[in-house]
């Protein structure tokens, strides 16, 4: 069973060990989260809950699953089996109320129907909070965050336990590849749900497109994480290599892609050790195959190593890009105070945008989408007083600027104004030579 896989896991334990309990599965609740993240009040959200059966067992009978917030039921989902080592996901539609929150998840609750291998391990928990509607809010931010936390959360899934069992700890590792790869799928989701609060003046702009693109990368990513899984599960390590090879190819690609002016360069450094992982599998692999060399033992340590510091090094490279994009993010102001609720539009107006020396803004109507207002200003700071022309509501803004170096940035956002009054005809202010134009 396995034989190459056992082969090399038994090279890492000093023997082998006794199998957990035979025959009784053991349902957990093995993740719970609510997505998008950074919600509002009033958005739409996805409760999500991860169900495994990780017993020797199948979970043959009958079972529920309660989902309570705050206390309080807000679902229920049945199910009538659940196979060892499989998994599924249950996702609760919910619109998202502010304040903080207890999410609490139950797999076979209330009556523990299934005769389980550990009782202890059925309920999970999950806190959160809900922001009021932020006055201003950036999408592009929004889509950079999403894309980082989503390397980070790949990162942190690809550690993985050693046990006294060599099965137990092959199906650890197995299991650490496919979480990986299914921390990459969420991509596709989340972009969905951040997409519903993009107003239809930028529903076509580049940066969506940029995103579409980005999931398909990372469901590339994805693929290859669940082939290297596939593969060293039968003990098939040339065909590991194979697709960590493929994998690699998808790095350096995501290394090289820029969104709303953000790099994904730091990546390099995580493709740097995910070169010692190849190298030491390829080491390892010649060993078993009967080449001369280092103890295998002493190359299968390193091997897992230099696997878990690769997904540390995901995880930092994915902290820093999202940095980055923090340090690039316009910064607005009601005077001199950062603007935290909604702009008071018969009060000053200023925007600082690090790095740029030309800025436009372009405020547009939600609904219809019309261009409404346009200010242009030279310098890394736009200042603009509307004396309360504006209407109350939500407007969707787009900065445009421009660098030193002559590149050209945009950011894409949201900008809550709350003095009434009439929305004004188009209004351009100090229009410098190069900015006025198409968007």
């Amino acid at each position: 069973m396995r034989i190459g896989a056992l082969i090399l896991v038994g090279i890492v334990l000093a023997g082998l060990g006794v199998a957990g309990q035979s025959g009784l599965p053991d349902l957990i609740v093995k993740s719970v989260r609510v997505s998008p993240s950074n919600l509002e009040e009033g958005q739409a959200a996805l409760i999500r809950a991860v169900i495994a059966n990780v017993g020797q067992g199948d979970a043959a009978g009958a079972f529920d699953v309660i989902i309570e917030l705050n206390g309080q039921e807000l679902a229920t989902r049945s199910f009538f089996e659940l196979r060892k080592e499989r998994a599924t996901e249950i996702q609760i539609p919910w619109k998202a109320t502010v304040g903080t929150h207890t999410l609490t998840v139950s797999v076979d609750a209330p009556f523990s129907r299934i005769r389980e291998s550990n009782e202890s391990n059925n309920k999970l928990s999950l806190q959160f909070t809900v922001s009021p509607v932020m006055g201003v809010r950036s999408f592009s931010l929004d889509i950079i965050k999403l894309f980082g936390r989503i390397l980070d959360e790949t990162g942190i899934a690809l550690h993985f336990k050693l046990t006294d069992s060599v099965f137990t700890s092959l199906d650890n590792a197995v299991r650490a590849i496919n979480d990986a790869a299914a921390a990459l799928r969420n991509a596709s989701l989340e972009l969905g749900l951040v997409r519903q609060l993009v107003p239809p003046a930028f529903a076509t702009d580049t940066l969506y497109k940029d995103a579409e693109a980005l999931v398909t990368l990372y469901e590339g990513m994805a693929e290859s994480f669940e082939r290297i899984a596939a593969m060293l599960e039968i003990g098939n390590f040339d065909a590991v290599l194979e697709n960590a090879y493929l994998l690699r190819q998808k790095l350096v690609a995501l290394s090289q892609k820029t969104i709303a002016d953000t790099s994904f360069a730091p990546l390099q450094s995580a493709i740097a050790q995910f070169d010692r992982v190849i190298a030491l599998a390829k080491e390892l692999r010649d060993l078993l195959k009967g080449a001369q060399g280092r103890s295998q033992y002493e190359v299968a340590v390193e091997l897992f190593n230099a696997f878990m510091a690769f997904g540390d090094e995901l995880s930092a490279c994915s902290r820093a890009i999202v940095k980055q994009a923090e340090a690039y993010a316009a910064q607005f102001y009601q005077g001199e105070q950062a603007l935290n609720g909604a702009y008071n539009s018969k009060r000053s107006l200023e925007i600082r945008w690090p790095g740029t020396i030309l800025m436009r803004l372009e405020l547009y109507d939600l609904k219809s989408g019309e261009l409404v207002l346009c200010s242009e200003e030279m310098g890394p700071w736009l200042g603009m007083v509307t004396n309360g022309s504006l209407s109350t509501g939500m407007y969707g803004y787009r900065l445009v600027g421009m660098t030193k170096y002559g590149v050209r940035r945009i950011e894409l956002g949201r900008l809550q104004i709350k003095q009434s009054g009439s929305v004004p005809p188009l209004v351009r202010q100090n229009v410098p030579v190069g900015m006025s134009g198409g968007h």
